[in-house]
């Protein structure tokens, strides 16, 4: 328990949403002229730094791994990620000179570096990004008299809700004593996790591509088994974290770039030699590529909110009335070249073929990529039934994902120069392949849709999409606030979108069970936003989005504050006349 004159606030997770929050919450208490000396803010975190989390820690990651994003669109608040290029540049050329080289492969002298708003740099780099500000903005806490605690390599056992608060359990090593510290309030920021059964594979599939040193490891314990004839590796899931891993494949070989930094071939090594990488997926081809951003103005997409657009329409809209909305503004601006079709079935044979088209840097790539960002952003994906939204969920959002989520020109080239030198094979699944990859105990199997014959593999990667089912959370402190009913699943009608349920639309107070008046009720102690709540990743899932979250939740703290000091201010006037 702690005392009823401190306001204690935890952080369960310090990767982008939670340094987001910790970032905007400081933001917010400095600008209120609040009296910060009786608040505390405690962070938990199962690495050793904060910042970086899982997809930006440099210890996870190779250089090569670049973010999926343009400078442009990656911030903590406003373009805060390219000013931080600007006023660390010099120390970033010094200290990271490597880091940079990957972007601007052309780039001779480094210290004559210029960083570059539509560039897309390693991740690595945005983890020391995420990291400096994060230790900055603590500081500035402290400077105003927060009190800030965090407890690293750190895991968060349990919690539950108490008199006077929430109470979190955790221990920072394994066998050292469980600790309980009683929150105001606490937010859930656990970010990305695989809900893989590692118990149902052997040791010839990796559950990530991530840790890079783990995929090394592996890789090698595979070359040992049957180094004759080298070997063949699937790869489940052709998105930017699929490219990850096949990059990580290669990285022994090396990558033949032109005096432009252009790659134009690959030379591989020993381990790379008899190598062969099938890059697999649903509908196998790999994002779009997408350089410059377009100024684009909309003829039919013509509202900033899917509520206003169905006003103006004087209608509820479908899916298939926003699929047809989305068809009319491609044709529109394309002059009939684009479609949704063409988005949903690109016009090519294969994912070379595509990424040679990509490669050109069309002007369709980008039109296309504004049209469904802004549907994603006007956030139809609520709006929809239960029965639209599980038809959406299962055949439609991998087009919205696959176009929304660019790769660099620079990842193409590298994945054109692996396909002619014989390494990447690409094969498409098809939707409807309930099979697709089968694993038994003499080989893995994969049936595509282009050949008769299955390919077969000797080793296999997980790179796709997670699963959002709750039961399948792999964290016994989720699935004990699960178990307590502190966390709900969210259903509309007899389908289960994934994640957690929250208070409402634009809220990010979580809904637990109470068990006394057996019903849902807001709880007065937990948020949470990102991959654990309810289908986040469908109309959420940009970083501005987790700006807006981590702002709402910092707001709703500080009214907190204002509404307790003044309660605390009144009872002791009170005091003071009875007195």
């Amino acid at each position: 328990m702690h005392s009823n004159n401190i306001s204690r606030f935890g952080i369960v997770g310090t990767g982008f949403s939670g340094t987001a929050t910790l970032v905007h919450l400081v933001k917010q208490l400095v600008a209120s002229k609040l009296d910060c000396r009786n608040i505390e803010i405690v962070t938990f975190e199962q690495r050793g730094d904060n910042g970086p989390g899982h997809p930006y820690c440099s210890e996870e990651l190779l250089p090569t791994h670049l973010c999926n994003n343009q400078t442009y669109m990656m911030a903590l608040f406003d373009n805060d990620f390219f000013d931080w290029l600007c006023e660390r540049q010099h120390w970033l050329a010094q200290r990271f000179p490597h880091l940079i080289k990957v972007t601007h492969p052309a780039l001779e002298d480094i210290t004559v570096w210029q960083p570059d708003q539509d560039a897309f740099y390693p991740r690595a780099l945005f983890g020391v990004y995420l990291k400096e500000r994060f230790n900055q903005y603590c500081q500035l806490a402290k400077e105003n008299g927060v009190k800030i605690h965090h407890y690293n390599n750190c895991k968060v056992l349990d919690g539950l809700p108490t008199k006077s608060g929430f109470e979190l359990h955790f221990c920072q090593h394994e066998h050292s004593a469980v600790k309980q510290l009683e929150f105001d309030k606490v937010l859930l920021a656990t970010g990305h996790w695989n809900s893989l059964n590692k118990a149902q594979y052997d040791e010839r599939v990796l559950m990530s591509p991530y840790p890079h040193s783990a995929l090394k490891n592996w890789f090698s314990q595979q070359l040992e088994t049957q180094p004759a004839y080298g070997k063949r590796i699937a790869i489940k899931g052709m998105g930017p974290s699929g490219i990850d891993a096949i990059l990580s494949l290669v990285d022994s070989g090396k990558f033949e770039q032109d005096p432009q930094g252009n790659v134009v071939a690959f030379t591989p090594d020993k381990s790379t030699r008899s190598l062969n990488v099938y890059a697999i997926s649903r509908c196998g081809f790999f994002p779009a590529v997408r350089d410059r951003r377009i100024e684009h103005s909309f003829n039919y997409l013509t509202e900033d909110t899917f509520f206003d657009l169905e006003k103006k329409l004087g209608k509820r809209l479908a899916l298939d009335d926003i699929l047809h909305l989305i068809d009319e503004e491609l044709k529109d601006a394309s002059q009939g070249r684009i479609g949704w079709q063409e988005v949903a079935v690109p016009p090519f044979e294969s994912a070379l073929e595509k990424l040679k088209f990509d490669a050109t840097l069309p002007q369709d790539n980008a039109l296309i990529h504004a049209v469904l960002l802004r549907v994603r952003r006007m956030k139809f994906y609520r709006y929809l039934s239960a029965d639209e939204k599980q038809r959406y969920d299962a055949n439609l959002d991998t087009h919205f994902i696959r176009t929304a989520v660019p790769i660099p020109l620079l990842n193409a080239q590298k994945l054109i120069a692996l396909f002619n030198a014989g390494i990447l094979t690409s094969c498409q699944l098809g939707y409807g392949n309930k099979q697709g990859v089968t694993i038994s105990a003499n080989q893995i199997s994969i049936s595509c849709n282009q050949v008769c014959e299955p390919l077969i593999a000797d080793g296999l990667i997980m790179a796709a999409g997670q699963s959002f089912d709750l039961k399948l959370h792999p964290d016994p402190f989720i699935q004990a606030l699960i178990k307590r009913g502190e966390l709900q699943p969210h259903q509309e009608v007899n389908y289960q979108t994934g994640g957690i349920r929250l208070q409402g639309h634009e809220s990010y107070k979580v809904m637990r069970w109470d068990p006394i008046t057996q019903q849902h009720q807001v709880s007065p102690y937990l948020s949470s936003f990102g991959v654990l709540t309810r289908y986040w990743q469908n109309e959420r899932n940009f970083a501005a989005a987790f700006v807006e979250a981590a702002q709402s939740v910092a707001h709703n703290w500080v009214d907190y504050i204002y509404k307790k000091t003044t309660a605390q201010q009144r009872n002791t006037d009170q005091t003071k006349v009875h007195a």
